[in-house]
């Protein structure tokens, strides 16, 4: 049986009053006859108090104060010489996951009288003896009844009663989990307009890999090729079609037109989820866009294939987003370069620059589009071999229920959860 104290206490400010505070749960506050506990954490608590009587009261903030003075309707209040015992004050409730015993101890030393905490219904039983433990399972409370004798005291003088409320876990020697947490709220779903998928690394076959894979397109989507050359590899409507994939610090995205200011769609999570890829991948600083390569993905236009929204979004929120032409010089000042849809092939040297860049802690996010218009993912594909990481770009075109602007909520959140956290988007 291991032993731990979950709530400790203290009384102050005369015997009227008695504070009872959580280890990391509660706040302490006190008056001359009356203390008060603060709870407005105690739902993740092991154990919480629960008011059963007029002397333990709560208000609308969740305080709890238990006052044994002169209590409207119940007494005048505790005076010399004398014993009282207050059946049913409050309840121990075990919010755990395991069972527990219940012990309470109080130092009185402070004062000429006897302080303790009983079960209610057996005022000659003391709590503070393991042997006579309350066991409580997990969901069930405990009523507990508070015994004064106060001596030749006088009761409006300053006063310390520590008191502590330890549980003892029945079975096995581990402490019980923590109460399991909220899980965080994820964004809806994601648009994607005119992308892509990603294959596994030999280029030939289906990406099946998910501990790769962050985001497929909803069930019954398929790849097509559009171009006059077959050189895509097939998904079918029975298969998953991957949209992102990440591998280490770089990651693959289907479509640049997830971002656009034109076919966005920030109604859905496009935005929250790509500030989410910065953050897991970089966490601020210096964001390069490559404008080089014969790209038509540009942050420097304002036409239809303009970015301003998310650059700003991503500015707002800690990252510089600037434009490069010169890849291997500008690289060193830089933590991530953006590279979508290059015409133009990288050289050996800034490939060379590129997988370096990674090597020391840089990341680097690549954006593929659909074989409708262009067909560039040979040229992303030499970056993706040059880096060496698990999967390619395919050439064709996503279609879900026929389209290619769709939106998705197959998110894998097993391996990839933060990536989905619902967070400020654009308004």
């Amino acid at each position: 049986m291991r032993r731990r104290t979950l709530i400790t206490g203290a009384a102050a400010g005369g015997i009227g009053g008695i504070t009872l505070i959580g280890t990391g749960a509660f706040d302490t506050a006190s008056a001359e006859r009356t203390a008060t506990v603060n709870f407005a954490d105690d739902e993740d608590a092991y154990l919480g108090l629960v008011s059963k009587s007029a002397y333990a009261t709560t208000d609308g903030d969740g305080e709890l104060a238990l006052a044994f003075g002169d209590v409207s309707g119940v007494g005048d209040g505790i005076g010399r010489n004398s014993q009282f015992f207050f059946d049913e004050v409050f309840a121990i409730a075990n919010q755990g996951t395991e069972t527990v015993s219940i012990t309470a101890t109080s130092d009185t030393d402070s004062f000429d009288g006897e302080f303790r905490l009983y079960p209610t219904g057996d005022r000659d039983g003391v709590l503070d003896d393991p042997d006579n433990a309350v066991v409580l399972e997990t969901g069930d409370e405990q009523s507990v009844g508070t015994y004064v004798e106060t001596g030749d005291v006088d009761v409006t003088e300053d006063l310390d009663i520590d008191i502590t409320i330890e549980a003892a876990f029945e079975e096995g020697d581990d402490e019980p989990d923590d109460p399991a947490p909220e899980p965080p709220e994820t964004i809806d779903s994601i648009q994607f307009y005119s992308a892509a998928s990603q294959i596994a690394a030999d280029g030939e076959s289906q990406l099946t890999d998910d501990s790769l894979i962050a985001v497929s397109a909803p069930p019954g989507a398929e790849n097509t090729d559009q171009s006059d050359v077959d050189d895509s590899v097939e998904y079918e409507p029975e298969d998953d079609v991957p949209l992102v994939s990440l591998d280490g610090a770089v990651a693959g995205f289907g479509t640049p037109e997830m971002i656009t200011d034109g076919e966005a769609d920030f109604s859905a999570g496009n935005e929250e989820f790509v500030l989410n890829v910065f953050d897991e991948l970089i966490g601020s600083g210096t964001v390069l866009w490559d404008e080089g390569h014969g790209g038509f993905w540009t942050i420097s236009d304002d036409e239809e294939n303009a970015f301003g929204d998310f650059v700003g979004y991503a500015e707002n929120n800690g990252y510089t987003v600037e434009a490069t032409t010169n890849v291997e010089i500008d690289l060193g000042d830089a933590d991530a370069i953006i590279v979508a849809s290059p015409s133009q092939a990288y050289s050996e040297s800034e490939l060379t620059a590129l997988d370096s860049f990674v090597s020391d802690g840089g990341a680097v996010l690549l954006f593929d589009e659909s074989d409708y218009i262009n067909e560039e993912s040979d040229n992303l594909n030499q970056i993706a071999a040059e880096l060496e990481i698990g999967f390619r770009f395919n050439a064709g075109q996503v279609e879900s229920d026929g389209s290619f602007d769709f939106t998705t909520s197959e998110f894998n959140t097993d391996d990839f959860g933060g990536l989905f956290a619902d967070r400020e988007g654009i308004q």
